[in-house]
């Protein structure tokens, strides 16, 4: 009997050196595992970043030394901007880094944006940064014309990077566009890759949110409202804000926030509040106009 304790006793101590064995090894393969990880050892200050391929990545607009630094540090040589916004093109070539400006809108890729991404693909061979404002919705969806373009991914993997992205569902331009890629044929004549596009002044802007507030009239006559009629608006008012005068801004916030809130009316199919909504978003523009329209 007592030999039989024994045995049993001498089991137990066994299992527990194996147990704690095994739980010391599973602690320090974690601590290693986590301190090689530079993604997990060091935040990056890239929002919004995305490998796509060795030579490509996406985000968001790079701002201040430390995120071109970084850029540099990731190997990257070539930013390409689809912002509206001119492009820090002074930082970046003190960061060894090349700007090209292509800049899109919410609702699409359009077709010079695609000969410019066949462009890019055939005369850049090294590593590059796609990126718009937040890093979340044109920026993808060029990234993801440009892979397509270079092979790099197919159809199903450029829409699953629209999603890992979490680019808005609302801007089906941009999924349109990246859904129903066509190569650009051999003979095409390809755009010439610039540092600064022209880039688009506030009356251009405003010619935008003038198209996108004229789709709203037409909704509001027959009560078919979409979210992403009211989100382009949206856009086209934020964008008309970033290039704007000092005097104006309040003006064009305000009715940012107002198109903003007419979101959830749209979704509430609340029609009485989005035709106030609407009354309130003329008397707005009615009142920016007379000073420096009419």
């Amino acid at each position: 009997m007592f030999h039989s304790q024994r045995r049993i006793i001498r089991v137990l101590g066994w299992s527990c050196t194996l147990v704690a064995f095994l739980l010391f090894a599973f602690f320090v393969g974690t601590v290693h595992t986590i301190a090689d990880d530079p993604a997990k050892s060091q935040e990056s200050v890239l929002e919004n970043r995305i490998e796509i391929h060795p030579q490509l990545m996406s985000g968001a607009a790079p701002v201040g030394e430390e995120a071109f630094a970084e850029l540099a540090k990731l190997g990257v040589k070539v930013v390409v901007s689809v912002d509206g916004q001119r492009p820090e093109i002074e930082l970046a070539r003190k960061h060894g880094l090349r700007y090209i400006h292509i800049p899109i809108g919410y609702d699409g890729v359009h077709e010079h944006a695609c000969k410019a991404a066949a462009a890019l693909t055939k005369q850049i061979k090294d590593p590059m940064y796609v990126h718009c404002h937040h890093g979340k919705h044109r920026g993808p969806a060029m990234a993801a014309v440009i892979a397509q373009s270079a092979g790099w991914l197919d159809r199903k993997q450029a829409i699953e990077l629209l999603k890992r992205a979490g680019t808005g569902s609302q801007y089906a331009g941009l999924w349109r566009d990246v859904d129903g890629f066509q190569p650009q044929p051999i003979s095409v004549e390809l755009p010439k890759l610039v540092e600064v596009a022209e880039i688009s002044t506030l009356a251009s802007h405003m010619v935008d949110t003038s198209l996108q507030y004229e789709v709203l009239l037409d909704s509001m006559k027959t009560n078919e409202w979409k979210v992403s009629d009211v989100r382009l608006l949206q856009e086209a008012l934020r964008e008309s804000h970033r290039v704007c005068n000092e005097e104006m801004r309040p003006w064009m916030h305000d009715s940012v926030r107002l198109v903003h809130a007419m979101e959830s009316q749209v979704e509430r199919k609340d029609f009485q509040e989005l035709r106030e909504s609407m009354t309130r978003l003329k008397q707005a523009c009615n009142q920016c106009h007379e000073r420096y329209r009419n």
